[in-house]
């Protein structure tokens, strides 16, 4: 009987750490390059434009007008209600030109 138990218990043991040794399927890890925390949103129109950037409003003055945001890939920028552009992971860490998408 002690014999029996001995092997059920090394077996155990065995098949524990076969099942444990990572050598089955593994983690899959993706890299994301991350440029920047912030945004900046110029308007180098002639017209004031009032921006909503998903975490407040905020009105540009004509030809010079800017504002910072953290950089949120996915996240829509509006202009008179309308979506002007959506934030991409490449615009972290630059400077958009609102004459680009108005």
């Amino acid at each position: 009987m002690k014999k029996i138990i001995l092997a059920v218990a090394l077996v155990s043991v065995f098949t524990l750490n076969y099942a444990g040794n990572g050598e089955g399927e593994k983690a899959k890890v993706e890299a994301v390059e991350y440029k920047g925390g912030k945004l900046t949103i110029h308007n180098d129109t002639d017209d004031e434009v009032r921006v909503h950037t998903g975490y407040g409003e905020t009105t540009l003055s004509a030809r010079g007008g800017k504002t910072s945001v953290t950089c949120a890939p996915g996240k829509k920028v509006k202009a008179d209600g309308k979506v002007i552009f959506e934030v991409t992971a490449d615009m972290c860490g630059t400077t958009v030109k609102l004459s680009d998408y108005l």
